[in-house]
């Protein structure tokens, strides 16, 4: 097919114009393929499925790439993709990368110019944004330091850039050769390819994996014709601006939901910018959390707990998880992150939940968003489900005792003695803001005398029967607190900070009860809870448990734990503790403990009596 005489000549002017070469200190040979070459222009071809590999010995120090621009022209950054992309996560870790660079950049009226910089160790695009905009026609980039690979020491970059984010004139004559019948030609067959790509892999019983890595290619590297008339067409320096990621088949590897897709997505990520970048983090989040969920819930989760999102695990993201003790010595924990109520044998196994029905992916948080993650419950707002429930509180049922859970929406819901959803309201003209990473800012507290249950939202003090009818609203004196409990008095205590302050019903401030004189220096955050017998528990994350008799008198002091914990919180029956801490359930039996405690003191003191005899 011959083209018009004027398209023919935009397209040699185009090409005439292109410019500029790279070179590097080494350059990898396939040890397949002795025709495939890593060499310096495998960087600046615009395809980060292929990279510039060294060929020297160690892991790659003192080797560097160094970008010839062509002509002197104005640099504003300077971008570097680090390490061998061609299979995601697993190639990068494979092979050495980059951890720290000279980036040297020479040729133009502005001189030479110096920087170094550190990379960390991870899959990314690298922007050396400059101070000001400086003439220059070079670009040597020299490996100081580098991550070792796990496999091979062979050191890789993928792609280097210049003025990535704005690269529009640079890019102009692959725009408009886009605009050319030929090329819409070749979008027409591309389409077709894709197409037909995503129509055999879904119609094979176990997927096409010929048609899934043509797919991955088109979508990380970009549509093959354009990939390969990027370097005709663009300066070096400019290509990977220029390839685009393919739209159509991204949207065709989002539907498949194969998560062997994740590296193609990630590359198209890494060659984005604004909000296709946004976009595309986004769906390689998902991408990540489908994988773990069609992984299949561990069949092996110990007794007390760990993190993850089966039964039996606990998922917090670093947020306090309340737990509560049933009059049968079993353990109910709002287990925040997996939108569900887990219970607890006495022996620590979980044997039920309650939540949204099944596992599920979400990105509910609080009202904020977070990354894409899998969820033990599905989140919502229907009865029976949760979204981030924050508290957990045993209150009257008939004969027996049921549970309250307050969750992130301000949402309360009641369950009778057989774990039914009795009834459910959500707190209404509140003006607390519920965040995550503070420590916790809702509470539920149960007062037998007066049978109401009160609602903690941030500073707001809310009084309710459980017809959900509100009786009552308060200010805080002291604002959000960090913890709260009923005392046998029907009197609410309180922690702010480092201090236990006591509160009536009303809201009416008694004063601090207890602070470090008892409970000790240094603490950040602590829990309170009472026992079957009404004793006072407060547990500090510096690893104490204190017992109280009364407001007055402490019981005893016991060592519970011999690191710090993160938000604890705790529940006690029979002097037997249990606190959560970093997404597990410790168990202590702390009258034991501290009888064992005061034995190894006694024994400690006799030997040292005994020593001072001899002496």
């Amino acid at each position: 097919m011959s083209l018009p005489l004027g398209l023919l000549a935009l397209t040699l002017t185009a090409q005439a114009a292109v410019s500029g070469s790279a070179k590097s200190s080494s350059a990898k040979v396939d040890s397949e393929d002795k025709k495939i070459k890593y060499d310096a222009s495998k960087a600046v071809d615009g395809s980060f499925g292929l990279g510039w590999g060294e060929d020297e010995d160690g892991y790659g120090e003192g080797s560097w790439l160094e970008l010839d621009l062509g002509r002197t022209q104005e640099l504003s950054e300077i971008n570097i993709w680090p390490g061998n992309l061609s299979q995601g996560q697993k190639s990068f870790r494979e092979y050495s990368r980059p951890k720290k660079v000279k980036v040297t950049i020479s040729g133009g009226a502005d001189g030479e110019k110096e920087i170094e910089a550190v990379l960390l160790d991870r899959i990314q695009r690298y922007d050396i944004e400059l101070d000001e905009p400086i003439s220059a026609r070079k670009v040597r980039i020299e490996v100081i330091e580098v991550y070792e690979g796990f496999v091979f020491s062979d050191m890789y970059i993928a792609e280097v850039a210049v003025n990535f984010t704005s690269s529009r004139e640079k890019i102009q004559p692959l725009i408009d050769w886009l605009d050319t019948p030929s090329a819409q030609k070749a979008w027409d067959a591309h389409d077709a390819k894709v197409e037909a790509a995503f129509v055999a892999y879904m119609d094979a019983d176990f997927g096409d994996q010929d048609s899934l890595e043509f797919l991955m290619s088109q979508a990380g590297d970009g549509a093959e014709f354009i990939r390969l008339k990027a370097p005709k067409l663009v300066d070096v320096g400019y290509r990977a601006a220029a390839v685009k990621p393919d739209e159509l088949s991204i949207d065709a590897l989002s539907k498949i939901k194969d998560a062997n897709a994740i590296p193609a997505l990630e590359m198209a990520q890494l060659r984005s910018y604004g909000k296709a970048r946004a976009e595309l983090e986004d769906l390689v989040e998902i991408f990540y959390a489908y994988q773990e969920l069609i992984g299949g819930a561990s069949l092996n989760v110990p007794y007390w707990g760990e993190s993850g999102w089966s039964l039996g695990q606990i998922q917090s993201f670093s947020e306090p998880v309340p737990i509560e003790v049933t009059p049968e010595g079993d353990l109910l924990l709002a287990d925040i992150g997996n939108n569900r109520v887990q219970r607890f044998t006495y022996e620590g196994r979980a044997d039920k939940e309650w939540g949204g029905g099944k596992a599920d992916l979400s990105k509910t948080w609080f009202d904020e968003g977070r990354p894409w993650y899998v969820t033990g419950q599905a989140s919502g707002d229907r009865n029976g489900e949760f979204m981030n429930p924050l508290d957990i509180e045993m209150v009257p049922m008939g004969d027996g005792m049921g549970f309250a859970v307050l969750d992130a929406s301000k949402r309360v819901q009641v369950y009778d003695q057989e774990g039914r959803a009795v009834i459910g309201w959500k707190v209404q003209n509140s003006s607390s803001q519920l965040d995550p990473n503070v420590g916790g800012e809702g509470y539920l507290a149960w007062v037998p005398r007066k049978k109401r249950l009160y609602v903690i939202l941030g500073d707001e003090l809310i009084a309710y029967n459980l017809d959900a009818e509100e009786l009552g609203r308060w200010e805080l004196e002291d604002g959000t607190p960090n913890a709260v409990e009923v005392g046998k008095n029907n009197k609410l205590y309180m922690a702010f900070g480092r201090e236990v302050i006591k509160y009536d019903l009303d809201g009416f401030r008694h004063g601090v009860i207890w602070d470090e004189d008892e409970l000790g220096e240094g603490f950040e955050d602590m829990d309170l809870t009472l026992d079957e017998n009404k004793r006072m528990w407060v547990v500090t994350d510096q690893g104490y448990a204190h017992k109280f008799k009364n407001e007055r008198k402490k019981e005893y002091s016991v060592r519970f734990s011999d690191v710090s914990l993160i938000r604890p919180r705790i529940a006690v029956q029979e002097d037997i503790l249990y606190c959560v801490d970093r997404d597990r359930i410790i168990r202590l039996d702390a009258l034991q403990a501290k009888l064992d405690a005061e034995e190894a003191a006694l024994e400690a003191a006799e030997e040292a009596a005994a020593n001072a005899t001899e002496e």
